[in-house]
């Protein structure tokens, strides 16, 4: 029976979501729309129904069909909207040169590094900011949030276990939720690979330049790592839990398995990532007049991570090659998003063009509240907005959505719309409280052995609430001051 519910379930959505794409188109537009317009926003529409209910892959290559039957562009031009555009290439690239770094293991000599500093020794509190700011390092650093979250909790539940904490007990939610929040921080982290890069491509699209990475980083590792700090503090001030039992929490429980000293290969891994980090900011941070600067602002992000790549398929360590690109890739590419970014891109750049009507739809529909609203208490709702629907869907999709509307209000206050759409996209990213926001949610969810559903609700709800606060109280300064 259950079978027979899944497949009935399947095929309804499926249904749904096929009437959406190609129904939607045949209602009357609404001015400013025009009749393409609204087969193109039924495909969005659609596209958003698939992505939250069913497998990403099928329903993206869908959309792109769909938007060549649309009579949007012919199917030549649609592939170079999608796959063809530079937002996918980067995320697929930048997936392995990650992969190859993560695959090293020097992830683990990072969280080692951390977990061994002696500001922890008695100090449960401390222990547990340190482990969930390592979570956040972690994510930041590797290829996907996925592995370091999955790490860090291995690491966790060891240390629950040995000092005596088991499901139900109020510090174990507090830290694997705590540590969920760590790696969700970190996912946006970096502006060249996973939903971050999609909503900087979207970003991109809407105001025709280039988004500054070096800004966009340093005000998420501000406001990211206050984060951190301030989910500490609940820890210590608002949740109180027993922490008797890691009372005497200590370094030497971390150092009792000696890591071996890094070997050639994690010495260049660990150079390439601060190498690859460092050239991709230099174009933000020197003049273009300098030679070397301009070749990297010409050839961007992608051509660094190909330079690295093909850098390690040629030096030799130990007679072989570092790492092999067919071995890395079939590990470390996740397909469902490269396809969806690549459908994003199509359909975000076809919902913007000037004859689908519909940003000057959403020109006119924001006018009211663009000419009655100050620009502070606009970014304060929309942050708060944002917040609200990316726990119930897909970061990335809204992200693309909202990038026209914080555009067009910014236009009318004078607001700098590079600033507003690097703060949205970090807010974007604090999906907790339901398995729709985001897969690390849903397996926050799927982890019963160690917190209960009410548990991720009653925490995730104080993370969403802090989250707000530290964004519109710091936030917003901090915005200002950076850009």
């Amino acid at each position: 029976m259950p079978e027979t519910s899944r497949l009935v379930r399947h095929a309804v959505v499926t249904c749904i979501g096929l009437l959406l794409i190609f129904g939607f188109g045949s209602l009357p537009p609404i001015e400013p729309i025009t009749p393409l317009g609204m087969r193109v926003l039924g495909i969005f529409i659609g596209m958003i129904f698939l992505w939250s209910f069913t497998d990403l892959v099928w329903s993206s290559l869908l959309g792109i069909v769909a938007i060549v039957i649309s009579g949007y562009a012919p199917l030549a031009r649609v592939v170079h909207m999608s796959f063809g555009d530079r937002v996918p290439t980067l995320i697929l690239f930048a997936m392995i040169l990650f992969g190859a770094i993560q695959e090293s293991g020097i992830i683990t000599y990072i969280s080692r590094w951390f977990l061994t500093r002696k500001c922890i020794n008695g100090k449960p509190v401390m222990f547990s900011f340190i482990f969930i700011y390592a979570t956040y390092v972690l994510s930041a650093l590797s290829a996907s949030v996925l592995p370091a979250l999955l790490f860090m909790w291995a690491i966790l539940y060891k240390v629950l276990e040995d000092v005596g904490y088991r499901k139900g007990d109020a510090y174990t939610a507090v830290m694997v939720v705590g540590t969920l929040f760590g790696a969700i921080s970190g996912q946006g982290a970096k502006p060249f690979t996973g939903s971050a890069l999609m909503m900087v491509g979207a970003y991109e699209k809407v105001a025709g330049v280039p988004m500054d990475y070096l800004k966009y980083m340093l005000f998420g590792f501000i406001i990211c790592s206050l984060g951190v700090v301030c989910y500490a503090l609940l820890i210590k001030f608002v949740f109180r839990p027993d922490m008797s039992r890691i009372q005497d929490i200590s370094i030497e429980r971390f150092n009792r398995e000696k890591l071996p000293p890094m070997n050639a290969e994690q010495k260049i891994m660990a150079g390439v990532l601060t190498g690859f980090l460092v050239l991709v900011m230099l174009p933000s941070m020197l003049p273009r007049s300098i030679a070397a600067v301009d070749l990297l602002a010409r050839i961007g992000p992608i051509g660094v991570c190909l330079l690295f790549i093909v850098a390690l398929s040629v030096v030799r360590c130990d007679g072989k090659p570092i790492f092999s690109f067919k071995q890395i890739a079939a590990k470390y590419v996740n397909w469902q998003i490269y396809v969806l970014v690549s459908m994003a891109m199509a359909i975000s750049g076809a919902m913007m063009d000037e004859s689908t009507g519909i940003t000057r739809f959403m020109a006119q529909s924001l006018e009211p509240i663009a000419q009655g609203t100050s620009f502070t208490m606009f970014v304060a709702i929309l942050a708060t907005t944002s917040c609200l629907i990316t726990q119930v869907a897909n970061n990335g999709v809204v992200g693309v959505l909202l990038m026209p509307v914080m555009q067009y209000f910014c236009q009318q206050s004078g607001g700098d719309f590079e600033a507003v759409a690097t703060f949205i996209i970090f807010i974007l990213h604090m999906a907790i409280l339901t398995p729709a926001g985001s897969i690390y949610s849903a397996v926050l969810f799927g982890n019963k052995d160690w917190v209960s559903p009410s548990e991720i609700v009653r925490y995730g709800w104080a993370i969403v609430v802090m989250v707000l606060l530290l964004y519109i109280g710091v936030g917003l300064p901090l915005m200002g001051f950076i850009f």
